[in-house]
């Protein structure tokens, strides 16, 4: 009994250490081709018909934010080498760098004044489109997502790490997900969900794996 009770410990504290040191977090945006006239790699509504599947995911730090100095909004810079976009088949990678320098946020929305929503946007004040390219076209694209809820308050606070968890399509208010030239939409998405997680760090988890099968070992050579 007393090594169940001693292995329980362990494992429930190495969970929660794993959470209390992580601060990367994964945003993951699942949908699905609602139509597309782009062509290149895409190939117009023939190669990339409504229905086709469409995943985006990209990482930020929950220690690195800009808050609005005028909005009750927060931007979490998008660390670029983890974004990825995939619309079926075909890859859609984000500008990196962006052309105008300016830096892609994952922007939260608390109570503005009565709605609580995501963005994508390169300011932390508005949902502005960001760049991204098409594979077989020349021109850059822009990539606009917005995400806001029905209800007046289901996020807590500008936190990311309060906002862990998934969306779905229940108590949505409107999004906004598209790529296009100009202001005119040359695709849109259809919303599915959105999670965000937490992401352990690879040498904290590693660490705690190391203690985790030394103590269960010392635990063993224990008598019962």
């Amino acid at each position: 009994m007393l090594r169940r009770t001693l292995a329980f410990g362990i494992v429930s504290c190495l969970s929660a250490a794993g959470i209390a040191t992580a601060d990367t977090v994964k945003v993951t945006v699942t949908g699905s081709v609602d139509y597309n006239v782009i062509g290149g790699d895409m190939g117009g509504s023939s190669g990339t018909p409504s229905g086709t599947p469409v995943t985006m995911s990209f990482n930020v730090d929950s220690d690195d934010f800009l808050n609005s100095a005028t909005f009750p909004t927060r931007g979490y810079p998008v660390d670029l080498n983890s974004f990825s976009m995939k619309v079926g088949s075909v890859n859609v990678p984000i500008s990196n760098p962006q052309p105008d320098g300016s830096t892609p946020y994952f922007v939260i929305r608390n109570n503005d004044p009565a709605v609580d929503g995501f963005f994508l946007s390169p300011g932390v004040d508005f949902a502005y489109p960001v760049t991204v390219t098409i594979p077989g076209l020349v021109p850059d694209h822009d990539l606009e997502f917005t995400r806001t809820f029905a209800d007046a308050a289901p996020l807590s606070s500008l936190n990311i790490l309060d906002a862990v968890g998934t969306y779905d399509a229940s108590n949505l208010s409107v999004y906004y997900w598209s790529i296009g030239r100009f202001g005119n939409p040359g695709a849109e998405y259809a919303y599915e969900n959105m999670t965000i997680e937490v992401v352990p760090e690879p040498g904290a988890a590693a660490a705690l794996a190391i203690a985790f099968f030394g103590l269960s070992a010392r635990l063993r050579m224990r008598p019962a």
